[in-house]
């Protein structure tokens, strides 16, 4: 047997390499490779709802209610009312709660199907009935209003308190009103003031609203109170109640008569952010002229001066147009 030859020490330094490389590579694919499932395209999931749906399963034939309802992405795209009035009626027909009670919503809104009260508050019983506490509410406020049935406030007033003893703020709200006017109950401003401060803790800015605009008033037997006032539609505003962040710009700026302090400066500030016009006027002239609390500052003053002018602030207006003549 002849012997056997050495390699080359070029060729067999490359061969160890090539083998090091080899394995290198295919441990980062052991390493990375992983069993997974066949990639689910939207289309692919909402088959699967379907057919879950058609076996009887109430969970996914409300989802796909919700998803056409709300749109696939959930922000309002590609909402198809008729489909999701279909999904949520197969739900609700295995007694699902929450589709008894939205499609009540689409019944009562005529969104997908012909309005028709009457339907509405059928189902809105039935989702009551199988314990949406938000369907007593609704139902309750069809009974008052008298919308696909006679006005029923006894029956409106029994399904506020059960829905306002569960947390719905809207019902301490509405039953917090009846009782401030008397309407079916006695007229009793305390029990009034109790619910409307529940409301507003259940995050109901009605009621925050309500008792900003009884502090505010005095009215209903409250005693003028602006500091209440202010906490209340402060509270309000921060729950998005366009009308209370007004009211608020405008308790903020009565607090200024002109500004003269620091103080001042911050409250004017809230109260333009607020879009109180007369603040945004104030803040114009506090830049716009010459004092001991702020540098002279005319582009921070035109900013003030324009966005009182467009609140419809006619002082600010004028005085643009003033700044513009002279030509600063």
């Amino acid at each position: 047997m002849g012997k056997i030859k050495s390699l080359p020490p070029i060729l067999l330094v490359t061969i160890i390499l090539g083998l090091i490389l080899f394995l290198v590579n295919n441990d980062s694919v052991m390493k990375t490779t992983k069993k997974v499932l066949p990639g689910l395209t939207d289309s692919k999931y909402i088959s699967f709802y379907k057919k879950a749906c058609d076996l009887k399963d109430a969970d996914a034939c409300f989802e796909l209610g919700q998803l056409y309802d709300r749109g696939i992405d959930g922000k309002g795209k590609d909402v198809d009312y008729e489909e999701a009035y279909t999904y949520y009626g197969l739900a609700c027909n295995l007694d699902h709660a929450t589709s008894c009670n939205n499609l009540a919503y689409l019944y009562n809104q005529g969104l997908g199907v012909e309005k028709n009260n009457w339907y509405a508050i059928r189902n809105y019983k039935k989702a009551c009935d199988l314990g949406d506490i938000d369907a007593c509410y609704n139902l309750g406020a069809m009974y008052y209003r008298g919308e696909g049935t006679r006005k029923n406030r006894y029956r409106a007033t029994r399904l506020f308190k059960k829905a306002c003893e569960k947390g719905v703020g809207a019902a301490c709200n509405d039953l917090a009103y009846m009782y401030a006017h008397g309407i079916h109950v006695r007229r009793d401003i305390y029990e009034a003031i109790s619910l409307y401060n529940n409301a507003c803790q259940y995050g109901e800015a009605s009621g925050c609203n309500n008792l900003g605009n009884m502090y505010q008033n005095g009215s209903l037997g409250v005693s003028h109170d602006p500091v209440k006032a202010e906490q209340f539609f402060e509270k309000a505003c921060k729950l998005h109640d366009q009308d209370s962040c007004k009211k608020l710009g405008h308790v903020l700026d009565s607090k200024i008569s002109e500004i003269k302090y620091e103080s001042d400066i911050k409250t004017a500030k809230e109260a333009c952010d607020l879009n109180n016009d007369v603040s945004c006027y104030k803040l114009g002239e506090l830049y716009y002229g010459h004092n001991n609390l702020v540098e002279r500052d005319l582009y921070k003053a035109v900013e003030y001066f324009q966005k009182a002018c467009d609140l419809g602030q006619s002082n600010s207006c004028k005085r643009l147009g003033d700044i513009h003549r002279a030509g600063e």
